[in-house]
């Protein structure tokens, strides 16, 4: 298998000083792999997903109070629409304000989710070669800038009425500069280069609990801090936990990669748009490499998006559970806890009892973990009382584990210099998902509201099983890069 590792997208010119990178990255990687063995940009992942999910509902929730307002209505009247309360009034309101807001609401998605693809997919080809790092840090500080924006913005609206519109024009920076992509590329491109084959998924699972452990104290604590203060102090604690975040990489992590000449910043910010970049970045998915990795790379992403698809009914599982269970949001927010702490449950303990107790591989962690996924969604389709979905999602422990095992498979196919490329491409092409899944499935529930609710988890079901299908070609195309003499 190593001719399969030796194709190349550098010139002839570049092979010795990559080979020399090469090398001292393997040297640095030696070096960090004790240091980072267990712990690394968790504690700056676990900031930043605290930070964005301690303000994402009460954002949503300010967009439609500052849209009543810039639609003439009255502050104090504007404030009903934050309590529980269902007058005439409210619903007036609500007629009024609610298309606007939501038109806000979309804008902010799209431009976080389409406009980071360009300077991921650059941002990730510049990592390989100058560290995850200065990378990581780059996306954080447009993360920053955002945030710090919305602070300010929210601190206005206090004394004079602002435009929603300006809360959208607050995310360019975080897109620009790529946002969460071009963050957890790095971030899982570092696992790649400090960690061994047989500690790789752990430790990639470990790093995703600690992404959805930020995400869910930030949901749980958002209503009591808003509570407790207000708007613009909520945002100003999520731009001090991403200052922390940012303090943790420059002072507590050193980069897995150690450049062999020293490179000014001019020519490092030259080299990001430089066309050998570009190059590289094309190359990474499209170059043909012996041994099936081409196919594997492609499959991997395909079925990312298939898993990231089906798992787009979030948007109107709320308003399902509302209509079948009569479920209130308290009753709802308990089964979004309990459902995303079974799936850190998975990834923190399923992982290592997989790999360490039962020895599994890989790709038949990935199987298990989309044949669950789609169980899962069936016995919600079937589900006719709300302890149903409760034995759904505890039944389906290991649901949350296929990220972690298909990235290390990738990891473990491809030269450490095409890491972060792939990574970023990865993860810009699903960002991009549920642009596309979240309307298909919201028509599909507007469609069968009266007939048949339930219906979209059965055709989330149905995708995660043509995914359960893709990952078994998946699973046969590894055995044959492991195997060589399969090949012949």
């Amino acid at each position: 298998m190593e001719e399969g590792r030796s194709d190349s997208v550098y010139s002839s010119g570049e092979e010795d000083t990559f080979a020399k990178e090469s090398q001292l990255r393997l040297q640095n990687a030696a070096r960090w792999r004790e240091q980072s063995q267990y712990i690394s940009f968790e504690p700056a992942l676990l900031l930043l997903c605290f930070a964005m999910s301690l303000t994402e509902v009460v954002l949503a929730n300010h967009i439609i109070i500052e849209t009543c307002v810039s639609e003439g209505f009255e502050k104090g009247a504007c404030q009903v629409l934050s309590s529980d309360v269902n007058s005439t009034e409210r619903k007036i309101i609500e007629t009024q304000v609610q298309p606007i807001a939501a038109n806000v609401t979309m804008t902010i998605v799209i431009i976080k989710s389409v406009v980071p693809v360009l300077s991921a997919l650059l941002l990730g080809a510049w990592s390989d070669r100058y560290g995850r790092k200065p990378t990581l840090l780059i996306a954080s500080s447009g993360v920053l800038c955002s945030y710090a924006l919305l602070t300010l913005l929210a601190f206005l609206s206090m004394r004079v009425t602002v435009s929603p519109w300006y809360y959208t024009a607050a995310y360019l920076p975080f897109a620009i500069l790529g946002g969460m992509t071009v963050i957890t590329a790095a971030a899982f491109s570092y696992l790649s280069d400090v960690t061994t084959e047989q500690n790789r998924t752990m430790r990639m699972g470990f790093m995703e609990a600690a992404m959805m452990i930020g995400a869910l104290v930030g949901f749980l604590s958002s209503s009591y801090i808003l509570e407790w203060f207000n708007v613009a102090i909520t945002f100003a604690i999520a731009t001090t936990m991403i200052v922390l975040a940012m303090v943790h990489v420059i002072f507590l992590t050193e980069d897995s990669i150690i450049l062999t000449t020293s490179t000014g910043v001019g020519e490092k910010m030259r080299d990001l748009f430089s066309l050998n970049r570009v190059r590289e970045l094309s190359s990474t998915l499209f170059m043909q490499r012996s041994g099936y990795v081409r196919e594997i790379l492609w499959a991997v992403v395909i079925l990312t998006a298939l898993t990231e698809f089906a798992g787009g009914t979030g948007g109107i599982f709320y308003m399902y559970t509302r209509r079948t269970f009569g479920w209130d949001l308290k009753q709802f927010t308990y089964f979004q806890f309990t459902d995303i702490l079974i799936i850190i449950l998975g990834n923190v303990v399923g992982i290592p009892v997989l790999k360490q107790v039962l020895r599994c591989s890989d790709t038949t962690i990935a199987l298990v973990s989309i044949a669950s996924y789609a169980i899962d969604s069936a016995i919600m389709g079937f589900a006719n009382n709300g302890w149903m979905l409760y034995l759904a999602t505890s039944l389906t422990v290991l649901k949350g584990t296929d990220g972690a095992a298909l990235m290390t498979i990738c990891s473990t196919i491809l030269p450490a210099g095409d890491m972060a490329k792939f990574f970023s491409m990865a993860l810009s092409l699903t960002a991009i998902v549920p642009l596309v899944s979240a309307p298909l499935f919201t028509y599909i529930y507007d469609m069968t509201i009266q007939t048949a609710p339930a219906m979209f988890n059965f055709v989330a079901s149905g995708i995660f099983i043509l995914g359960f299908v893709l990952m078994i070609a998946i699973a046969q195309l590894v055995r044959r890069f492991s195997q060589p003499e399969l090949l012949l």
